[in-house]
């Protein structure tokens, strides 16, 4: 075989193995935002994630029902275990929560759930939240995933259906207002509010 053969195969060998990277860094799951690897606290966020619309089909935009699916998350990335953590999410959009995989709503009942002026949501099989230190950075163990689905009322696409707002509420913490943000993966956008929040200090 040629040297030009030769130097087009390793070429098209190396091509393969870069995008085959690539393809695997898109899809690690403990991938985090850059502000989470960033943060010395606890940082949450509320992933918007996809939606349809549902039945009945009605003229009335207002009176039209979509089942959304959306992630939030707490992740523990300070120095002290985060005991019984508290997430309230400000969902504004007359939303009735189907399920939290992870979380349940706080004093809210059982499912369905009308979430419409806010809910807070706690850990049921993961309450507290261990530290990086204690764990040696096992995401198991130092953040809660809440895999929500419901149905939304009155924001057709492009409109996003965003909360007001995400906050921890566990005492002893200040939050910031959250910003929002997008990015694209596996060629679909997606939403999500993120918030640093950082220990009161006296």
């Amino acid at each position: 075989m040629s040297n030009k053969w030769i130097c087009k195969l390793l070429s098209l060998a190396t091509l393969l193995i870069s995008y085959h990277v690539y393809v695997c860094e898109c899809q690690d799951p403990e991938a985090l935002p850059p502000t989470a690897e960033n943060c010395n606290g606890v940082f949450i966020s509320y992933d918007f994630l996809d939606r349809r619309k549902g039945f009945p089909r009605v003229k009335n935009v207002t009176a039209q029902s979509w089942a959304f699916n959306a992630t939030a998350t707490v992740l523990n990335t300070g120095k002290d275990v985060l005991k019984a953590w508290k997430l309230f999410i400000g969902f504004q959009h007359h939303e009735i929560l189907v399920s939290a995989n992870g979380g349940i709503p706080f004093e809210a009942g059982d499912f369905p759930s009308s979430v419409g002026n806010g809910t807070t949501l706690v850990g049921n099989s993961l309450p507290d939240l261990e530290t990086s230190i204690d764990t040696a950075n096992d995401l198991s163990q130092i953040q809660a995933l809440i895999q929500i689905a419901g149905t939304q009322f009155g924001v057709r696409p492009p409109a996003i259906p965003m909360p007001k707002n995400i906050k921890l509420v566990n005492d002893g913490f200040k939050c910031p207002r959250p910003s929002v943000r997008s990015e694209y993966f596996s060629s679909s956008k997606h939403y999500y509010y993120h918030t640093i929040l950082s220990y009161l200090r006296s």
